[in-house]
């Protein structure tokens, strides 16, 4: 084990401008949007939890709200998601969205996603949805505890911040107390559309 001392460099929230830039990358197949927004939380705050379940349900999941639009019901991209980076140490965390599509499906992507975001915002989550979605993170979540890789990087990783697995059980009960109410006030607060970097890269000549 290395004895050689050092310092943990902050990693403080910075408000991006929002913004939306198309790249032209000629002749490629594929096109590609990626989307961020920095939340001002961190892990283990009171509202991780909601906004883990929310996230879940609208990008996080294979029958998530924008899977089943996108991919499934328009048939418009290869692959779409959202994620939560949390920081455990500042609060500071990360939002990200993305999708790959056919450079053709641009205008109908983008607007899927606003769309359904929009929808979010405004009549929030079933109590179906927050059920399965509450299972489902911690099927994954338990899955991930009988993995012999996931179960070393996660003991490393509490060494590092001084936790124990009483944490993880901390979480998981918190999770099984999410509401349809607590999720949508956690999106609500934090993920802002409107607040976007969005990126689009692709093949886009003639549009």
């Amino acid at each position: 084990v290395s004895k050689t001392p050092f310092e943990r460099a902050p990693r403080p929230l910075v408000a991006l401008t929002p913004m939306r830039e198309v790249l032209e990358t000629p002749d490629k197949q594929n096109a590609v949007i990626a989307m961020r927004q920095p939340l001002p939380i961190r892990e283990l705050d009171a509202e991780q939890t909601a906004l883990l379940v929310a996230n879940f349900i609208v990008g996080g999941a294979g029958n998530s709200r924008l899977w089943t639009r996108i991919r499934e019901t328009e048939g418009l991209s290869y692959d779409v998601r959202t994620q939560v980076a949390f920081n455990p140490f500042e609060a500071a965390s990360i939002f990200n969205a993305s999708a790959i599509f056919a450079p053709s499906n641009r205008a109908r992507v983008e607007r899927a996603f606003e769309e359904e975001l929009a929808r979010v915002a405004k009549d929030g989550f079933t109590a179906t949805e927050i059920k399965e979605a509450r299972e489902g993170i911690q099927n994954f979540r338990r899955l991930a505890r009988a993995q012999d890789t996931s179960l070393a990087a996660t003991l490393a990783t509490n060494a590092y911040l001084g936790r124990t697995f009483l944490i993880d059980q901390a979480v998981d009960e918190s999770i099984a107390q999410v509401s349809p109410e607590s999720a949508l006030a956690a999106w609500r607060k934090l993920v802002a559309p409107q607040s976007f970097v969005k990126a689009l890269a692709g093949d886009f000549k003639g549009q």
